[in-house]
């Protein structure tokens, strides 16, 4: 969804961006390369980019550091595990639902239906989060029962589900239950880490509201005066002129088409 949105709102050429089939042998490569689609939106995005210059210099300086964080691996493992755990990857659908699965008369699961939003996703993966919590739990509270029945091996029906799905898996089998991996991600607030890089919408207010005091520290103001430091030098002075391109731009507004030698051109510049 990201890769259509930048295609959309920017008017850039495909080739711009990583369209390329690959398989990604980490959740680091994984992660980098959506940061830097997060920046290449920011970037050729002529309209409604930004509302003022301080929001533009907090999006680059959020920006940057996201790279920075995705490039050093530092978004890849749970505070708590072991950094020389392999990476995973799991089949992953935010669509998988009930109606998905087909049973037979005996109560059978016999298929799966519908994997057309399904892909591969790294496995470690407030109203609302006061909300959807007891319904977390509820949900873990059976699946662990399942994983329960797993183990013992009684249920015949439930044994040859979890052989199926584990069959899935690019990876073999795994020594932590999937309920513990899931309750550890949502108490840790890991979770967040994959929902502000897939989601160029969300990506500033959960990278400044949740991340940046995760990773940086406390910050008063939750924008960029306090983060410019940690910067490089290259990226501090190529701000002011990549915000003074994004201000004159919201002065017009006008569909840009990018051809493939403009667009990498002007990527290389930020890309820094």
């Amino acid at each position: 969804m990201n890769m259509n949105n930048i295609v959309e709102f920017t008017n850039i050429p495909s080739s711009t961006l990583p369209t390329k089939p690959e398989n990604y042998s980490s959740t680091t490569a994984w992660y980098s390369a959506l940061a830097d689609m997060h920046l290449a939106q920011l970037t050729f995005q002529h309209n409604d980019a930004h509302r003022d210059i301080e929001d533009s210099r907090d999006k680059y300086v959020a920006r940057h550091l996201f790279r920075r964080l995705a490039r050093d691996g530092r978004l890849s493992f749970p505070p708590d595990a072991a950094v020389d755990e392999p990476p995973q990857f799991r089949i992953f659908s935010e669509d998988l639902r009930p109606s998905n699965v087909l049973v037979d008369a005996g109560d059978r699961v016999v298929s799966v239906i519908d994997w057309e939003f399904a892909y591969v996703a790294p496995g470690s993966y407030e109203p609302f989060m006061e909300a959807y919590e007891p319904r977390l739990e509820t949900f873990l509270c059976v699946l662990e029962a399942e994983e329960a029945k797993m183990q013992e091996g009684g249920d015949a029906g439930v044994a040859g589900v979890a052989g199926a799905m584990e069959a899935l898996a690019l990876e073999g089998g795994t020594a932590v239950p999937l309920s513990q991996r899931m309750r550890r991600s949502w108490q840790d607030r890991t979770w967040m880490i994959s929902l502000a890089a897939q989601n160029n919408w969300a990506f500033d207010f959960l990278f400044w509201r949740y991340l940046d005091r995760r990773f940086f520290g406390e910050s008063e103001d939750w924008d960029h005066h306090e983060r410019l430091h940690l910067l490089t030098e290259r990226e501090r002075e190529a701000m002011e002129p990549f915000v003074a391109v994004k201000v004159e731009e919201e002065k017009e507004r006008v569909l840009v088409t990018w051809d493939e030698e403009r667009a990498a051109a002007r990527l290389a510049e930020v890309m820094i």
